[in-house]
């Protein structure tokens, strides 16, 4: 403080003056102001807290989040998918890569697992591999109708990319039993083969010396049934089902669609019935020739076959022939890529009695083997078995 009367300083606590003796009154006394904290604006005051709010539902999502990625709960949405059959969430488990034959629209298409009537389940333990890359859970889990509780064990690995930079990333590894790999599908030499509506490309093809068939080799499907279509070379298609479920498949035999089984039978029955009205009429094969022609055609097979047909029939003494129902039993693909067909006739015939001059009619049935080729039509290229034979009794 300071001295009234002299001004000069003095003590805080002094009562006179050290310099003039003057008594120093309270009221001279300097009294500093103290300094005052500014209050904190309503503004910051809502900043703080919302970071704590942050703060604390951030690391109590964050808990949540990385219970979501274990092992544990990976395992138990794949086997829920599973055992309800739920294809469209089964394929986001399974660690298959996208191709033109397992994307998640054919996985859809062809798997079929059927429901397990699941009725409870509990995940029973995790464990982990020592280096942390792999993983299995085993599941318990009972089913509709059974007293016994069943067991799964479910394999999972490690992805080197994290979840959201920083959770774990597991991933189911036993999908391969929804798999088949490398598998063989063999169809007739230079047939065209889609599967589910996509091309199998040539770069598929096996190296093979048959002249018959051809082998694709395809690195992945799912099990499944798929729709196959075969186109010939000479264009005439069949579709069917390939049950992926083994090692291979072997497409041997030809199926016709409605109509064109309906154009073969129609082929068939007049076809046999000329062959028999030429050769009962004595006709050589350059007289009938040009009924069989079409472009490109080789016709050296039915005209060998035809010569020894007619011969047989003439010395029969068969007079009339008439084809009144067939039935195609099996069709199937030469090495030349014809339609060799397999068919029951039934006719009725009248012959020459073997002891009299009189007609003897009657009704047999018999197997053929026609084979033909497809162009704007069937067209007949060789016959064996037609029925040369005939009771005169």
């Amino acid at each position: 403080m300071f001295c009234p009367k002299c001004g000069k300083k003095n003590k805080e606590e002094a009562q006179f003056c050290e310099f003039c003796g003057t008594k120093i009154a309270e009221e001279s006394k300097v009294i500093l102001p103290k300094k005052t904290k500014k209050p904190m604006s309503k503004k910051n005051k809502i900043i703080i807290a919302v970071v704590i709010a942050l703060v604390v539902v951030l690391g109590g999502g964050g808990i949540i989040l990385s219970n979501n990625y274990t092992p544990s709960k990976i395992a138990e949405g794949y086997f829920v998918a599973l055992m309800n059959d739920d294809t469209n969430k089964l394929y986001d488990y399974i660690n298959v890569p996208d191709s033109e034959f397992t994307s998640k629209k054919i996985f859809n298409e062809v798997v079929d697992n059927d429901d397990k009537d699941l009725v409870n389940y509990q995940v029973v333990s995790e464990q982990i591999s020592n280096d942390g890359l792999s993983a299995q859970v085993k599941i318990s889990y009972t089913l509709e109708g059974r007293q016994s509780a069943l067991e799964k064990t479910i394999y999972l690995v490690k992805d080197k990319k994290n979840k959201m930079l920083i959770f774990d990333n597991w991933k189911i590894s036993d999908g391969s039993s929804l798999i088949e790999e490398d598998y063989e599908i063999t169809v007739f030499k230079g047939a065209t083969l889609s599967l589910e509506g996509v091309e199998v490309s040539s770069k598929y093809k096996k190296d093979s010396d048959s002249t018959r068939y051809d082998t694709y080799v395809i690195p992945t499907l799912f099990k499944g049934d798929y729709d196959a279509k075969i186109t010939l070379k000479n264009g005439l298609t069949t579709e069917s089902k390939i049950d992926v479920s083994g090692y291979s498949t072997t497409i041997n035999t030809f199926e016709l669609s409605d109509k064109d089984e309906k154009n073969l039978e129609s082929s068939i029955k007049e076809n046999v019935n000329k062959l028999y009205k030429s050769a009962i009429d004595s006709k050589s094969f350059s007289d009938i020739k040009k009924d069989y022609e079409y472009k490109d055609s080789d016709l050296t097979d039915l005209e060998d076959a035809y010569g020894s047909f007619a011969r047989s029939v003439k010395s029969s003494e068969l007079k009339s022939y008439e084809l009144t129902d067939l039935d195609v039993e099996r069709l199937s693909i030469t090495e030349d890529g014809y339609l060799y067909v397999t068919v029951s006739l039934e006719y009725k015939y009248s012959v020459k009695d073997y002891f009299s001059d009189d007609i003897i009619s009657n009704s047999d049935d018999d197997t053929a083997y026609l084979t033909f080729d497809y162009n704007n039509g069937f067209k007949l290229v060789d016959m064996t078995s037609l029925a040369t034979y005939f009771s005169r009794f």
